[in-house]
């Protein structure tokens, strides 16, 4: 199948129908999809250049899918001493900043980053969840701000600027300890799909007659090119300073399955590690995640023509691959923070047992649209409350 390189509206309509069917099995699975708004936000999309070949479908996508108002709750695992605790609701200050809605969240361990529509247009939060304090990172824009992500001290984001006869796509970069905003690249580059840890930045980009997969080492102020050349790479991953992971297309084969890799900065060496799903729809990338030298990843057999998906986990340290016993119906977007794995279920990798991810969670929040977010044994989540407001639910995982 040729890349995508039209009229992204003609697909939207074809992503609608594809992520509704996975997100409706997922659900009924207990695996949560991803953190988008239920609605759209009201807005003019700036369109961006295209290059001959368009890349694959952004993590950020978001499409409007309606659905039931309560669905079932997921059937809990047998308790092996591990679970999800009971969630609670964020108490987020408004007193600083006049939030109406967030859309396109990033985790790490306490704080939440979020693209916030606002009076005036949208602008990167950030969000305390311990205390519910919300400062602002960038300018209040009409439009075009994505894909925050943060790691540490650092925040993330694109901004899409109108130019004479040209969008200018700039890439942001806001030190939280500093309270500074700065700008590491901006001009004919697409900054796609990004990624951020350990202070590296990484992300897909069209240069020459490709797309790669490129970098910024926040520490060492370096630009980075980790693959690049025939065929198309997607959706990098930052496992550590040492290991980048990505997905390796063919051209002709997209969508359907796609290379998993690993990419040594230290090295340069570049290792297989398998063969994952590359569905056709807003999933497309979340197959896939790691941490340090785990590398999480759903992998695909075809028995009697039907697919069969299994979860696996290999270590980049001793080049072991091992297939967790849990079932894999449908393809859950993959987490993986520290030793805990959350795919169809949870799973604790140091104690080697699976658990129910929100068996306690009322039905009523299994809305379509809401995405599960995981860091440092907390999990967050945001949903649609009933008096049409948005709610920050957390809850921490409990081990005994």
């Amino acid at each position: 199948m040729k890349y995508l390189s039209n009229a992204m509206g003609s697909l939207l309509g074809v992503l609608a129908l594809g992520a509704l069917a996975a997100v409706l099995v997922l659900v009924f699975e207990g695996a949560q999809r991803g953190n988008e708004p239920l609605s759209r936000v009201s807005q003019s999309p700036i369109e961006t250049p295209t290059p001959p070949s368009s890349p694959p479908p952004e993590r950020t996508q978001v499409v409007e899918t309606p659905g039931p108002d309560k669905w079932s709750p997921p059937t809990p695992l047998p308790d092996r001493g591990v679970r999800v605790g009971s969630p609670k609701k964020v108490a987020v200050s408004r007193r600083d900043v006049a939030i109406e809605y967030l859309y396109n969240s990033a985790l790490d361990g306490d704080m939440l980053v979020s693209s916030a529509r606002m009076q005036g247009g949208v602008a990167v939060v950030a969000i305390n969840l311990n205390t519910g304090r919300v400062q602002r990172l960038s300018r209040v824009a009409k439009q075009g701000i994505e894909e925050p992500h943060i790691s540490g001290r650092y925040v993330t984001w694109v901004e899409s600027v109108s130019e004479p006869n040209q969008i200018v796509r700039q890439l942001h970069v806001f030190d939280l300890v500093q309270t500074r905003e700065f700008t590491v690249g901006q001009g004919s580059h697409y900054y796609y799909q990004q990624d951020l840890k350990d202070n590296l930045l990484v992300w897909q980009d069209y240069r020459g007659q490709g797309w790669g997969i490129y970098g910024y080492d926040l520490t060492s102020a370096q630009n980075l090119t980790i693959v690049e050349g025939p065929g198309i790479y997607s959706f990098p991953r930052v496992c550590s300073k040492e290991w980048i992971i990505y997905l390796q297309n063919v051209q002709e084969d997209w969508p359907g399955t796609a290379n998993l890799r690993a990419h040594n900065l230290a090295t340069g060496e570049d290792i297989p590690i398998g063969q994952i799903p590359f569905p056709q729809d807003v999933t497309a990338g979340e197959q896939h995640a790691c941490d340090g030298s785990r590398v999480a990843w759903i992998g695909i057999q075809m028995e009697q023509s039907a697919p069969i998906y299994q979860q696996h986990v290999f270590d980049l340290g001793t080049r072991s691959d091992r297939v967790l016993n849990i079932s894999i119906r449908a393809l859950p977007s993959v987490l993986l923070s520290g030793n805990v794995l959350i795919s169809s279920v949870g799973y604790d990798l140091a104690r080697d047992v699976p658990f129910s991810v929100f068996s306690n969670v009322l039905p009523e929040q299994f809305h379509i649209g809401s995405k599960l977010l995981f860091s440092q044994d907390r999990a967050v989540w945001i949903v649609a409350e009933s008096d049409g407001s948005q709610g920050i639910h957390s809850a921490p995982i409990i081990r005994r």
